[in-house]
């Protein structure tokens, strides 16, 4: 009796065991199931504003042929909730897509990816080189026998990862003539010269990888304007009134003097009293030397009890490039 009690109680602990192991496997089994991973592949992997781009979603454990699938762009459901592939369009550079794929398989699995769609591209900046005026915000024009300094700002993406600049490489164009000696690897800036006779330039300028695949591509027109040649009251208590220019008439009245200071805008030169800019004053018609410095003159009337209109005009060239020569003026009424 003793004995057939034992071997009922091995029997037990045998069965036991057992369903512990098969519940043990079998905890195993779904948290492999949960393990699942699926990812999606992007094509191409460079990409440039408004490419066509094909999504893929993989799987390393999970039948794709008989799951649901749901792909979602921006967070709107696409219509083709059984494809494994699907087709978008890239936006514009810097835009990005958001995608995020849903599988369910017929056994309840419910699993999911996401990535992001940013297309790379390059935009060019341009900055003259010449004179500005003081708390100046804007830009200086490209003027005739001017430079200036285009840079080339790539966001370029190859695998979702941004490439450096030290990375990619540049070629640059100006017209038809590729520019050997300005492009490489690196080099994302490129002085451009107007040349004669004055023609507008257009600037071109390629990414590549080191393969030599077309990352990005950009234009600019740089146009040729003309530079001016701006006025300025020199107030004794205020300084310079950058605020107003003066011009058509000033209206003197019946003050002892006006000081006026020259601003040239543009022009090549750095410096408004730079040794090449050649300041040539006048006074209804007749030449009158500044007042201290080249750029200023200082106007008075002897006796208020007068009236009239006085003309002030200026003739202002860069002794270095005779084609940036430029005139201006403007009238100042004096007296009751």
């Amino acid at each position: 009796m003793v004995d057939l009690y034992k071997k009922t109680i091995q029997i037990f602990i045998v069965v036991i065991s057992i369903l512990f192991v098969s519940s043990f496997a079998f905890a195993q089994t779904s948290t492999t199931d949960s393990l699942s991973s699926i990812n999606i592949n992007v094509s191409p992997s460079n990409l440039r504003a408004g490419d066509s781009v094909v999504l893929t979603v993989k799987s390393d454990s999970l039948n794709l042929y008989t799951s649901k699938i749901t792909w979602y762009i921006d967070e709107v459901a696409r219509k083709e909730t059984t494809s494994q592939s699907i087709t978008v369009k890239a936006k514009e550079n810097g835009n990005k897509t958001s995608v995020r794929v849903v599988i369910e398989t017929p056994d309840g699995i419910i699993k999911e990816a996401s990535t992001e769609i940013v297309p790379g591209g390059v935009d060019l900046v341009v900055e003259p080189i010449s004179y500005t005026l003081p708390f100046y915000k804007g830009k200086p024009f490209f003027i005739t026998q001017g430079s200036a300094k285009v840079v080339a700002l790539a966001d370029v993406m190859v695998n979702n990862i941004k490439m450096s600049i030290s990375d990619l490489t540049f070629k640059w164009f100006a017209g038809d003539n590729y520019l050997v000696a300005n492009s490489g690897k690196g080099k994302n800036s490129i002085i451009i010269n107007s040349v004669i006779p004055v023609k507008d330039i257009i600037v071109n300028v390629q990414v590549l990888d080191d393969s030599g695949n077309i990352l990005a591509e950009t234009s600019k027109i740089l146009m040729i304007n003309n530079p001016k040649i701006l006025f300025f009251e020199n107030n004794p208590l205020y300084g310079v009134l950058y605020n107003q220019s003066i011009s058509g008439n000033y209206y003197l009245g019946t003050n002892e003097e006006l000081d006026i200071v020259a601003k040239p805008f543009s022009f090549s030169f750095m410096s408004d009293t730079s040794l090449e800019a050649i300041y040539v004053w006048y006074v209804n018609g007749s030449y009158i030397s500044p007042s201290g410095k080249d750029n200023e003159l200082v106007l008075k009337q002897d006796s208020t009890n007068l009236s009239g209109t006085a003309t002030i005009s200026l003739g202002l060239k860069n002794s270095k490039k005779i084609n940036q020569i430029l005139s201006g003026g403007f009238d100042v009424s004096f007296g009751q």
